[in-house]
């Protein structure tokens, strides 16, 4: 107990789980493909990385998947074992580009 406030740790078990994360156009458009599709497969949109012994999922996106979106904020959802029974989202929010001049 730290300042009133309980703390649990505990690590959550990746082993096994498929992961994706995707940017939609809107939350209840259901586009096949979304505007940006990331799993564990590297590909011009980037890659998930998951690192069971720390419990951490890392995403990363190449200007190629955030070039195309333009300006704007559009729901986006990270997915493990997607299209499954037991399909779970971890995270989920809006994902918000702006437009930068090339310095």
């Amino acid at each position: 107990k730290r300042g009133g406030i309980i703390e649990t740790q505990y690590m959550i078990d990746l082993t096994g789980l498929t992961w994706e994360f995707v940017i939609r156009p809107g939350v209840t458009d259901a586009t096949v493909p979304p505007l940006v599709s990331v799993t564990t497969t590297a590909t011009a949109q980037g890659q998930i990385t998951v690192t069971p012994l720390t419990g951490a999922v890392t995403v990363t996106l190449t200007p190629a998947a955030t070039t195309l979106l333009g300006r704007g904020s559009r729901p986006h959802a990270l997915w493990s074992n997607p299209g499954t029974t037991t399909a779970t989202v971890w995270v989920e929010g809006r994902f918000n580009t702006q437009l930068v001049a090339n310095a």
